[in-house]
């Protein structure tokens, strides 16, 4: 498994989904395919996913944080930590939410 695909940064959000600006972190990431079982249970829960990455493990990403993948904006839907990968990671199913940038 390698996290050789990009660079994604997570923000915290606050209770109106929006960015906390402050809270940037940046993690290399890897794409992950998009499965038939996780696409159509996303789809029975009325979640249209839009790609799935894979980070260094961090126990502390929930689906109140925000992605950011070259200027555009992801809901994580689902986080996923996999032990049994080597090295260990982290799942995101993301969902696209349009362009976003940063304001200074």
């Amino acid at each position: 498994m390698q996290f050789n695909d990009g660079f994604v940064t997570l923000y915290r959000t606050n209770d109106d989904d929006e960015i906390i600006r402050n809270s940037a972190v940046m993690y290399r990431f890897g794409n992950r395919k998009l499965g038939v079982n996780r696409f159509y249970a996303a789809k029975q829960n009325d979640i249209e996913l839009s790609r799935v990455i894979h980070i260094h493990r961090n126990p502390d990403v929930t689906t109140q944080y925000a992605a950011v993948i070259n200027r555009t904006r992801y809901k994580i839907e689902q986080v996923q930590h996999d032990d049994e990968s080597n090295p260990r990671s982290t799942v995101l199913s993301l969902s696209q939410r349009g362009l976003w940038e940063e304001k200074a």
